[in-house]
């Protein structure tokens, strides 16, 4: 009898993971299918209408562009020359922002200078094929950054949760839009997520390299490195490696940027300033659900709440609940609290979706309001696929109203408020109830 129902047991959870293998694909399928065909013809459409120019849109030419003029031709990649040049390959155009209809995005060389190290090796390709291998890489990146993940949080043997997070993560509206805009923080996430791996690995001198290299974006990367070093420097005798590692690299391309380009620093500075005045940051998503004055004070209590946790953890083993917490908890924060809304930026709540589903057992203990957020935080990430998907289907049988186009994302505002709240609710039932 006790083998029959184990057989039973088996053969259930069989098709239960068939049929989620099964829905991750379809919601995939939606998602690419959505992107390709109905967001691609809206903006054209709306392009052709108002006039506006277009080009290849990508988000890496700027920086290959500047890259290339730098290394080549000896060039001042945040020069207005360059600049110009750049908004000719990404708009078709010089852009003029005078001029009714032209983009306000400038398009500048905006990253520290020393990112030209990782594109020196493409700079004699044709920007086509530049194309073609960031995909490859940062769809690998994508795939890998979920087992890194996974590792990280304990999973010896990551099986079913790898293949459903990898077929989530590349269908997902975040890795298709960054997949799409050519955005390099597919590779920024890659190199973060190689860094975690290898500090629950125990190599630090490899996580500190990486965490290195990942700052070529320092706005993804800069709150993730503080709280690593910050543990590393907590226990000085054992976990040295990632501090020194870190230190050497991020000299290295510092000083390699210095003696290439004397000044750059300033240059870059400017570029970061121009940009923070043509795309003005929002409110941060905590104040647009909450209101201006009960986000700011809820803001407070986060930051500061995040701050008295990293410290008291700051000496913890990579195996504690309380460390693995951290990292997610860090990442989801800083999105809810960003001015910055980009889509694509939404891949760094993963580590908290990853560990919520890893802890999961810990939702029957939820009180019902509690129950009540972690449903509806389901229900805010999972309407960008059930969306896409319908408008996919509407659009290969009709045409999709305009105003129903930018469906997938009416609910983006709050999946990083809800995923952090679902975080904290499961986390501090996991705690306690370690603790007790």
């Amino acid at each position: 009898m006790h083998l029959i129902e184990t057989k039973a047991k088996d053969g259930l959870r069989f098709w239960q993971t068939s049929l989620l293998i099964a829905a991750s694909i379809l919601a995939g399928i939606g998602m690419w299918g959505y992107f390709d065909g109905v967001a691609v013809d809206a903006q054209e459409a709306a392009a052709a209408a108002q006039n506006i120019p277009r080009g290849n849109l990508s988000d890496l030419y700027p920086r290959w562009l500047g890259t290339r003029e730098f290394l080549l031709h000896g060039r001042d990649p945040y020069s207005a020359e360059v600049t110009a040049e750049i908004q000719k390959g990404v708009y078709g155009v010089a852009i003029d922002s005078r001029k009714p209809g032209n983009p306000t995005d400038e398009q500048r060389f905006a990253y520290p200078l020393y990112v030209v190290f990782l594109l020196a090796p493409t700079t004699n390709l044709p920007f086509p094929s530049v194309q073609r291998i960031y995909l490859i890489v940062a769809a690998v990146l994508s795939v890998a950054s979920v087992w890194f993940w996974l590792c990280f949080f304990g999973e010896s043997r990551p099986g079913t949760p790898f293949i459903l997070g990898s077929l989530l993560s590349l269908g997902s509206f975040p890795v298709v839009q960054a997949l799409h805009l050519n955005q390099l923080s597919l590779i920024v996430w890659g190199l973060i997520a190689g860094a975690v791996a290898a500090v629950s690995a125990g190599v630090l001198w490899a996580a500190g390299i990486l965490l290195a290299l990942a700052m070529i974006k320092p706005q993804a990367a800069f709150v993730t490195a503080g709280w690593l070093l910050l543990w590393a420097a907590s226990d000085w005798r054992k976990r040295r490696a990632l501090l020194v590692s870190f230190t050497a690299m991020m000299g290295a391309l510092l000083a390699g940027a210095e003696f290439l380009m004397p000044g750059w620093l300033w240059k870059w500075r400017d570029a970061v300033l121009a940009y923070m005045r043509y795309i003005p940051g929002q409110q941060p998503q905590v104040q647009f659900i909450f209101g201006k004055y009960v986000g700011a004070v809820l803001a407070c209590a986060l930051v500061a709440g995040l701050g008295v946790l990293c410290w008291r953890t700051r000496r913890d083993s990579v195996s504690a609940d309380r460390f693995l917490l951290i990292l997610p908890l860090i990442m989801a924060t800083d999105l809810a609290l960003t001015p910055l809304w980009k889509g694509y930026d939404q891949i760094f709540l993963m580590p908290a979706l990853l560990l919520g589903f890893r802890w999961r057992d810990e939702y029957s203990r939820l009180k019902p309001f509690g129950r009540a957020v972690v449903v509806f935080t389901v229900f805010v990430l999972a309407w960008p696929w059930v969306s896409a998907t319908i408008l996919y289907m509407m659009y290969r049988m009709s045409n999709v109203a305009q105003s129903l186009v930018v469906a997938p994302v009416y609910l983006f505002p709050f999946a990083p408020v809800a995923t952090l709240a679902s975080l904290i609710l499961i986390a501090r039932e996991r705690l306690s109830r370690a603790a007790s």
